[in-house]
């Protein structure tokens, strides 16, 4: 990675110098955000500087960026080791510095309040957004008696690829944390979120009529969409956009990304009779009756996860209704996967992703019983994940990635493989989004192959189409509007 900027950055320099260096990285994987942010650090020349940032991305990025650009170690703050307290006595004391620290963190130690320092930057940001949740609270505020962080930081950056995180009105949250002076009836910075969300200029409310469960007329309000897609993020006073591969500043008129759009395939594969008797019986168990009449109760997440889950391969369900599969279990998606690997990519390398914990170790297992070098990044490989990645491309040919493990902050990959097989998806799209830059990403030389799979009973082509629809709803938000 080339550590001068390239002329983009070093126009949103520019811009962010303009403001305070106060602003929002509104920019999609793979541009670096991490060596703009560093060059943030060095150009405000701000003494004590706090980043936020997930654990995975601390050891990838931050710690190596910064020190090549800035000349400064990044310390990081915690209680767990020794240098980690030393480094959180130090930053508390004011010495100056580059500090950093995980999301968790902040959100769970008690003596934010004290905190101060010239620069706050904030990677990942979506994940410290939602109104009122209490990293939101530690970071920006909720009510008037939270003491948040943005307060007591001159500058402050957020930076994220997919900040709104599937709802419009964690902009609000942008607001509070960036522009939080601007509290008036239509201000970016508007205390009170409920009237903001009725009262914000470019907040749509949605009426929408549906029907409880006894067939009854409701009205319901829906906030989470503009009246005007963009218009936010148009009027905000800094919002700098950078896309892939749409007209963004007068750098990038057809994105940032110079090779083409990622091939995608989907393939409907059939499910054995056995995962299909599963499937029925779990959802049975969400069946209740009123006197003789079956009523079908809201599917809760975590169920719904499991549903999902029976399609990857024949499970042993616990009398809790855990998931689990077995090491030797049938499986139709392991098949396919294998054929695709033997026959499709001609010993190229690949990234497998799913969401199951569980499937991860049955399918790294299986490649490698047939001869298909492969590993697992997850929270369960945390000690090896690392060196596993640096070895990716030479001793093994095959990555199978948790998604909430690898879909933020895992850098790389793009350099060794171009193919991905997704063996389902995510509830959480903001993790489908970013996991979709690991490879598609600056440092990516070909074009990306990336195959889906889906079951034969739609469930999971049901989720995906209404998370696209979700998903490009938001992304018009997200861009100025024109």
């Amino acid at each position: 990675m080339s550590f001068q900027p390239y002329p983009s950055q070093e126009a949103d320099l520019a811009e962010l110098r303009s403001h305070g260096y106060t602003g929002l990285l509104n920019i999609q994987t793979g541009y670096g955000k991490t060596p703009l942010a560093s060059w943030v650090i060095r150009d405000s020349g701000a003494d004590v500087t706090l980043i936020a940032a997930p654990d995975q991305t601390i050891a990838t990025a931050w710690e190596p960026t910064v020190p090549q650009i800035t000349g400064q170690e990044v310390r990081r703050i915690g209680n767990s080791k020794k240098a980690h307290r030393e480094a959180l006595a130090a930053f508390e004391l004011g010495q100056p510095g580059v500090y950093v620290a995980t999301p968790q963190f902040i959100t769970r130690y008690k003596d934010t309040h004290t905190w101060s320092g010239d620069l706050l930057i904030v990677d990942e940001s979506h994940q410290m957004s939602t109104p009122g949740t209490a990293g939101q609270r530690k970071l920006s505020g909720y009510s008037r008696n939270d003491r948040p962080l943005a307060q007591r930081f001159g500058a402050r950056l957020p930076m994220s690829g997919t900040y709104l995180r599937n709802r419009f009105v964690n902009a609000w949250s942008y607001g509070r944390l960036l522009w939080f002076d601007d509290d008036h009836r239509s201000g970016y910075g508007y205390s009170n979120f409920f009237r903001w969300r009725e009262d914000h200029m470019t907040c749509h409310i949605q009426y929408t009529a549906q029907k409880d469960r006894f067939g009854r007329a409701k009205t319901v309000k829906v906030y989470d969409q503009e009246a005007i897609p963009g218009a936010w993020v148009a009027g905000a006073p800094c919002v700098i956009t950078h896309l892939k591969r749409e007209r963004c500043c007068e750098y990038h008129p057809n994105g940032f990304m110079t090779n083409d759009k990622p091939v995608e395939r989907h393939e409907v594969i059939p499910l054995l009779p056995e995962q299909k008797d599963a499937i029925r019986d779990m959802e049975t168990m969400l069946v209740t009756y009123l006197e003789d009449n079956p009523m079908v109760a809201k599917i809760p997440l975590t169920r719904e996860q499991r549903i999902r889950q029976l399609v990857l391969g024949v499970p042993t369900v616990t009398p809790d209704g855990d998931v689990l599969f077995d090491v030797d279990c049938k499986s139709p998606y392991i098949d396919r996967l294998v054929d695709l690997l033997q026959n499709d990519m001609e010993e190229e390398t690949c990234v497998v992703w799913t969401d199951s914990q569980a499937f991860a170790s049955v399918v790294t297992a299986r490649l490698n019983r047939v001869g298909i070098p492969a590993f697992e990044f997850s929270g369960k490989t945390r000690d090896t994940r690392d060196s596993d990645v640096r070895a990716f491309g030479s001793k093994y040919r095959v990555a199978v990635v948790l998604l909430q493990a690898g879909s933020a902050g895992l850098d790389s990959l793009q350099f060794v493989a171009k193919n991905e097989v997704w063996l389902n998806r995510s509830t959480d799209e903001t993790d489908n989004e970013q996991a979709m830059g690991r490879l598609d990403r600056q440092g990516q030389t070909s074009q990306v192959m990336r195959w889906f799979f889906h079951d034969d009973l739609g469930l999971s082509e049901g989720r995906f189409s209404e998370a696209v629809e979700k998903r490009l709803i938001l992304n018009r938000s997200a861009r100025k509007v024109v």
